[in-house]
């Protein structure tokens, strides 16, 4: 997913260019995160992103990718079946390993900026999660594009939207659905094609949220104090 300004004043995320729902929830509240912050990178000022104080973009490159939890979405996923693979994030983002697919090398980024607390590159170290991630916008409406889908189970798309929140990351106000999912039960509803585009105005302070249709439909925030089961 992508967000822009409705005024085409270029777009705001320079980073994660897709949305990719994996085997199971960790994975996909990694990746929630990266698409959430990778739309504050914007020269337009449409929203500017609040966290935890040391934590900010930090830069890795493919060859971290081992699995040890540094940074840490680099670790270890569990399928259905409860068999660890290395669907992670940063497979995903490069196109490397088990996390490629038909034309995928088209859409994966690449090694792009994470979120995060302060990451060594060189000594592998460090890059923990920014439990406390939203936004502050300017009062522009801005434009969503659906641009990928990924999935183990094709009736297991999550719904994807934003939250209302304060000042301070510490009131939980009502959700918005941007893109649907696939509904809880699992298929009972047509989730949103890819290409969608939907345009939205946020509150002053926001975040983003998914809706976990394999977990029996449990939210996860990025403010992750907020998220309303460990399972998600």
């Amino acid at each position: 997913m992508k967000t822009t300004n409705n005024n085409r004043h270029g777009a705001i995320a320079h980073g994660l260019q897709g949305l990719c729902t994996a085997g199971r929830a960790r994975t996909r509240l990694i990746l929630l995160i990266a698409i959430a912050v990778s739309t504050t990178c914007t020269t337009s000022s449409a929203q500017s992103i609040i966290g935890s104080p040391g934590a900010g973009f930090q830069t890795w490159k493919a060859a971290n990718l081992n699995n040890n939890g540094a940074p840490y979405w680099d670790a270890f996923t569990q399928n259905k079946l409860g068999n660890q693979t290395s669907r992670n994030v940063g497979f995903c983002l490069t196109n490397a390993s088990d996390c490629m697919g038909i034309n995928s090398a088209l859409s994966a980024p690449g090694a792009i900026p994470f979120w995060g607390m302060i990451y060594n590159s060189t000594a592998d170290t460090g890059g923990g999660q920014d439990t406390l991630v939203y936004f502050k916008s300017d009062n522009k409406r801005l434009s969503a594009t659906l641009q990928l889908q990924l999935a183990t189970v094709e009736t297991e798309i999550n719904e994807f939207g934003w939250f209302e929140t304060n000042s301070t990351g510490t009131m939980l106000g009502p959700i918005h659905r941007l893109f649907q999912g696939s509904g809880v039960p699992p298929g009972s509803l047509v989730p949103s094609p890819v290409g969608k585009e939907v345009t939205f105005k946020p509150t002053k302070y926001f975040g983003f949220y998914y809706k976990d249709v394999s977990e029996g439909g449990c939210l996860a925030y990025t403010i992750a104090g907020f998220t309303t089961d460990p399972s998600c």
